[in-house]
């Protein structure tokens, strides 16, 4: 066989193979730091699962910090301490940068003034920086460890394991980590082999170095293929299992743990469409969604209010476009200072009452250019734009009573004045049911020929005891509420109707804003109410939104009772509700959203309703379900005891084979008088309660006065994302907490998986 010749040069003093050597090291050591990066990223994952794990801005400092140490280990420098003080430099001011870190300094005159303002300092960083630097060292730890197949071995053993185990004995789903650990292990494996190849045979190195492609693919495709293959593949029964649960099985015995609940419970998410947002577009309504928490404006305001931006009048079957009429009504140019916006002259305001509201609108710069202006309804005049009292670029639509931006195109801020109407039950009971204007106000009384008989029937019998419009209106309001759950993502999959209403009232049974807006608005007319669909944001989220418990308390008085404040409205607060008309009053609007409330303005004139007092509470309050008696099943205590427990069956089992016999009598009588029995209302208290600290840590504020429903309810002022799935797991918790009837094994099951959908959809 003829002797292969390298195709490198060496250099004076050194074999062809040393040079190759010195060629290949650099790429064998670059992968070694990737996977071994990659390697950690399946822990920080699992830790962010766990109750008090860490939060997501926590994970994504965390992903950037070994991005930032692979970066500078590729490009290592030949002083070994300078290149640890540049990585501790670059990682200090990274962290520095992306928490928005202000130097705060002043010459200090003793060693106890410099130790303050040290800590004045470093407070700022508290506590991501301390999570970066010791993910930064664990890291080079890794690298360090990641050395050897032997020791790659054992990480990779010891890592799977203690995933297993936590798996195991919690609720907590670690398939995905622990099939990433063991992806990046075997990378990790085939490198070192690599490494050892390179070392030990030269000559076959150098064919692998000379045809990396051809020797490197088939081993990545083969392990990628696999690992993959193995994710994906459909859930079955496990043919292994914990010892515990082994055991249990062998005795005949149910099984208790919640192990066992998450064996049953296996939600199936409906497909996905897009992200939640504004959109001009409202010609095909439906679909699914994903919340998007991107930040859109802030407004400043004397009032809390819904932010409205426009209206559509046609409703087509499968959505709502603007009538002839609006889209050819003459538009009122704005370009003075505090310009007054003229009202539609075809309504009767006569017995209206409003109250002015102020608010400057900041849009961010990345924000949608959008040309509508959002504002409390109704709008009544503009007076600044871009900190500017002259030359707005704006027209106002009557008819609708939209403003809408011209050429200019949108602005970084603005401020205008609405009169918010007041609403006034008695009166607006009073009004009548034949519209002297009706006439005028054809358009918002048509509804499809094509549109099926029974959305007429359903919505003639809700109202059949209602005796005015306003009555009329609030049944169908509140049947929408409380009969269909919210979901983002409603499974249309078994529709067969081509009407949207009707579909969503007799076959889907469920949806969000626009399923529940656009059933109201069409049933309002076909009994003859004038009605309006109307587009734009809920309230958004206040700073009295983000603060804990505690410091509301302690705020209480700085709390408007009208909401002034500033709210930061996100995409995520994208909302879709329904204007009525009635005669003398003008539009009223009307929220059927479940889980959603219209803010009104309060009458000046009225004595101010009393808030009540936390010890006026008829039902117990959420802190109040704090159980500490038992054993947490999802906690580490009873994953350490499983351990134990498992290696101590082990023990007698190995030991009763060796003495020709089984398990002692003793022993399974110990066993069977210490099983505790099983306590389903306590295991769905706690899943409970697990959703509401992950909740907390997003900033849903847990009031200690409120009952579990009256948070749950502001929560759904504050955000249009929260679905179905909280109420359903908030009936089973009243039920667990306050019913003489204890939650079956199934009910548990349930709120296993609901709790887990939770907490992972966010």
């Amino acid at each position: 066989m003829a002797q292969r010749v390298w195709k490198t040069t060496p250099s004076a003093g050194t074999s062809s193979g040393t040079s190759v050597r010195r060629i290949s090291v650099d790429w064998l050591n670059l992968f070694g730091i990737l996977f071994s990066g990659l390697f950690l990223v399946s822990f920080i994952h699992w830790f962010s699962e766990e109750d008090g794990g860490f939060l997501p801005k926590t994970v994504l400092l965390l992903y950037w910090t070994l991005g930032i140490v692979f970066v500078t280990e590729a490009a290592r420098a030949r002083n070994r301490f300078l290149h640890r003080v540049l990585q501790f430099v670059l990682l200090l001011v990274f962290f520095g940068i992306a928490l928005g870190y202000t130097p705060i300094w002043e010459k200090p005159k003793t060693v106890g003034q410099f130790g303050q303002l040290f800590l004045e300092n470093a407070e700022q960083l508290y506590p991501y920086l301390w999570f970066g630097m010791g993910t930064w060292i664990l890291y080079l730890f890794t690298i360090w460890w990641m050395k050897s197949k032997k020791r790659i071995a054992i990480a990779l053993i010891l890592g799977v394991l203690a995933m297993a185990l936590r798996d195991s004995f919690s609720l907590v789903y670690l398939w995905d980590e622990a099939a990433w650990l063991i992806l990046c292990g075997l990378f990790l494996l085939v490198i070192r082999h690599f490494g050892s190849l390179r070392d030990k045979s030269p000559d076959n190195w150098g064919y692998i170095a000379d045809y990396p492609i051809s020797s490197i693919t088939p081993i990545v495709l083969l392990l990628t293929i696999t690992v993959g293959a193995g994710t994906l593949a459909p859930d079955v029964n496990n043919v292994l299992t914990d010892p515990y649960t082994l055991y249990m099985r062998w005795e005949g015995e149910p099984v208790t743990v919640p192990g066992k609940l998450k064996e049953l419970a296996s939600p199936i998410l409906p497909t996905t469409r897009g992200l939640s947002g504004y959109s001009r577009d409202d010609s095909g309504l439906g679909g699914g969604f994903d919340y998007d928490y991107a930040t859109v404006f802030t407004v400043e305001t004397s009032h809390r209010s819904y932010w409205r931006g426009e209206t559509k009048e046609v409703y087509t079957g499968s959505g709502w476009q603007d009538s002839r009429a609006t889209r050819t009504a003459q538009m009122l140019d704005i370009s003075g200072k505090e310009d007054a916006f003229v009202p539609d002259s075809r309504l009767d305001l006569s017995k209206r009452k409003t109250v002015e509201v102020k608010q400057t609108i900041t849009f961010l710069e990345k924000s949608p250019k959008y040309d509508i202006a959002f504002g409390a309804f109704e709008l009544s005049s503009l007076t600044s734009v871009n900190n500017k009292d002259t030359g707005f670029d704006a027209a106002w639509r009557s008819p609708s009573a939209e403003l809408l931006w011209g050429e200019g195109g949108r602005p970084k801020t603005y401020t205008v004045t609405s009169e918010m109407p007041i609403l006034d039950e008695n009166g607006l009971r009073k009004s009548p049911m034949t519209y002297p204007e009706k006439a005028q106000l054809g358009t918002y009384l048509a509804v499809p020929d094509s549109l099926p008989e029974r959305v007429r029937t359903l919505a003639a019998d809700i109202t059949k005891e209602a005796s005015d419009p306003y009555s009329k209106a609030k049944a169908l309001e509140t049947y929408l509420q409380t009969t269909f759950p919210y979901n983002n993502k409603p499974d249309e999959s078994n529709s067969s109707s081509k009407d949207f209403v009707d579909r969503f009232l007799f076959e889907t049974l469920q949806g969000y804003c626009d399923y529940y807006s656009t059933a109201m608005a069409v049933m309002a007319r076909t009994i003859g109410l004038p009605t309006r669909w109307v587009k734009g944001y809920s309230s958004g989220a206040s700073p009295f939104d983000e603060m804990t418990p505690q410091e509301i308390m302690g705020r209480l008085g700085e709390r408007d009772p009208n909401g002034a404040g500033t709210y930061t409205v996100h995409n995520s607060n994208a909302h879709s509700w329904v204007e009525v008309y009635f005669s003398g009053y003008g539009w009223i609007p009307f929220d059927p959203t479940s889980g959603f409330v219209v803010p009104y303005a309060d009458d000046p004139s009225q004595p101010t309703k009393e808030p009540v007092q936390p010890e006026q509470a008829s039902e117990p309050s959420i802190s109040s379900t704090n159980d500490s008696s038992g054993i947490s099943f999802g906690g580490w205590t009873f994953a350490g005891l499983g351990v134990l427990a498992a290696a101590g069956l082990v023990f007698w089992y190995a030991a009763g084979i060796r003495r020709g016999r089984w398990t002692p009598v003793w022993l399974k009588r110990m066993i069977a008088a210490s099983r505790p029995e099983p306590n389903y209302d306590r295991l769905l208290v706690k899943e409970f309660e697990r959703v509401l600290r992950v909740f907390r840590r997003r900033g849903f504020p847990v009031l200690e006065h409120e009952t579990a429903r009256e948070t749950v309810d502001r929560w759904r002022q504050k955000d249009s994302w929260l679905s179905s799935d909280l109420e359903k797991l908030l009936a089973l918790f009243e039920k667990a907490k306050y019913s003489p009837r204890s939650v079956t094994e199934e009910e548990a099951a349930r709120a296993a998986g609901l709790s887990r959908k939770l907490r992972k959809d966010r």
